[in-house]
This record gives C-alpha cells, sequence and structure tokens, in this order.
C-alpha cells in the first residue's frame, strides 16, 4: 500500500503538465505542447490505474483488468482503454481551452457516438460478470488460481468445455476496439496540432473529433454477438464416459 501514496503525485504532475503547455502555446499557433501534454496526461493516468491495481488482494500492476475469475478481462480491457482516451482528453483540451481563454472551454462538444461507445462498454463490462456469475452457478465456469492471469485469457473460452480454445468473438472485439482507440486518439492529435473553428464567435478551440455512426453501429452488434455466444452453455460432453447397457440375454428355453 506504501505505493499508493505516489497516486496524488501523479494526480498533481498531470495537472501541471497540461497547465504549462497551455502557457507555452497559444490556439492561434498551436504547437506540438497539446500533443506533448495529452501524451503525458495518458501515461501518467497509466500510471495512476497501475496503482489502483496493486490495491489488494489483487496486487499486480495489471490488476484493474483483472476479474472475479482473477483473469485478465476483454470487457475490462475495453472499458479501460476508452477511459483512458476519454479522460486524458477531456483534461488536456479544458485545461488548454481555459489557458487560451476561449469562451466555454468546457463545451468540448463530445459526440452523441462517444456516448454509446463508452456505453457499450459499460454495458459488456456489467453483462459478462452477469453472464458468468450464471456459470459458476451452474459448475461450467473456468477459473485460475491467484496471480496466475495471463494476457491471452482475453482470448481463450469462459467454461472447463472450452479454456483451452480460442474465443474468436473475443478476437473479433479486442481488433475493432484497438482499431477504433487508434484511430481516434489520432484525430485527437489533429486537434491539438490544428484547432478549428468551433465557437459562436468563430474562434478556434479543442473538441472532441466525430465518430462514424456506422462503425459505432458495428461495435454495437459485435458486442451484442459477443455477450450472446459468452451465455451460451460451451461446456463439452464426453462421450467416453457414457457406460454402455449390459446386452440383453434371451431366457433359455423351458425343458420339455
Amino acid at each position: 500500500m506504501k505505493t499508493f501514496g505516489l497516486f496524488p503525485v501523479l494526480v498533481v504532475l498531470i495537472v501541471v503538465v497540461n497547465v504549462v503547455a497551455g502557457c507555452y502555446s497559444s490556439v492561434d499557433a498551436p504547437q506540438l505542447c497539446g500533443v506533448i501534454a495529452w501524451s503525458l496526461t495518458v501515461v501518467l493516468l497509466i500510471g495512476c490505474f497501475v496503482l489502483i491495481g496493486r490495491v489488494p488482494p489483487i496486487v499486480t500492476w495489471v490488476g484493474v483488468l483483472v476479474d472475479q475469475r482473477n483473469k485478465i478481462s476483454l470487457s475490462r480491457f475495453q472499458l479501460v482503454l476508452w477511459s483512458l482516451l476519454v479522460i486524458a482528453t477531456i483534461i488536456t483540451e479544458g485545461i488548454l481551452n481555459a489557458l487560451w481563454k476561449v469562451p466555454g472551454p468546457l463545451t468540448l462538444n463530445v459526440p452523441s457516438q462517444m456516448w454509446i461507445l463508452l456505453g457499450l462498454s459499460s454495458g459488456s463490462a456489467v453483462a459478462a460478470p452477469i453472464v458468468l456469475g450464471m456459470k459458476a452457478d451452474k459448475g461450467t465456469l473456468d477459473t485460475n488460481a491467484v496471480m496466475q492471469h495471463a494476457w491471452s485469457d482475453m482470448f481463450y473460452g469462459d467454461e472447463t468445455g472450452n479454456a483451452d480454445q480460442v474465443d474468436f468473438s473475443k478476437v473479433q472485439q479486442f481488433f475493432l476496439t484497438v482499431v477504433l482507440v487508434v484511430a481516434y486518439a489520432t484525430e485527437v492529435v489533429m486537434i491539438l496540432l490544428h484547432p478549428s473553428a468551433a465557437t459562436t464567435d468563430g474562434k478556434p478551440m479543442l473538441y472532441f473529433p466525430a465518430l462514424d455512426t456506422g462503425l459505432v453501429a458495428l461495435m454495437g452488434v459485435s458486442q451484442v454477438a459477443y455477450i450472446s455466444y459468452k451465455a451460451l452453455p460451451q461446456s463439452k460432453t464426453d462421450a467416453g464416459n457414457v457406460v454402455a447397457p449390459p446386452p440383453v440375454v434371451n431366457p433359455a428355453p423351458p425343458p420339455v
């Protein structure tokens, strides 16, 4: 728990980094300061998440990703990834807008599609434990010993019957999430480099980039398929343990 004392230090550093970037840059002459501040904010937030993950009983640097099965959870990974992106963007863009004296510095025009994506990730993080709880009641849930989690847990099945098989719905979810997060982060960087007119008086400001509705719909369909597949029973039937019925013996004919 001693390392948790670094948590407030990291929070203060996040503020300081963004304030310094705002003081050494201008909305009329954007520099790399905003991008550097945003990147450092992401790194410092990761440090905060690492410290939170080291709170007992799961004392590990990926503790925020480990679920009740002692496995690294894909739904937790998605939620953490989107949270990092959104929180870092709000902090950096909000502080820079304020220091640049932009009217309504926190009017960041967060697109409704972003709220939908966050809702999908949060819904998946809530629904997954419910589904896994039902499997635990049936005695089919596969679990790890404490501290035996691995990154490969995100791609394998959840039941004892398919724990040794790759779950392709998880593979699809992983790559869709990573691609969307990287693409959106790139758009955020471009806006930090080149703020455009987004205020009523035409003054440039920082804001959230738009999200394509089709991509959000694709992510939604994939999430539904992922949770639906997780809910289906996946345990195998061991045909080798089926006992064959005894052979029928015809009785001997009575003596004449």
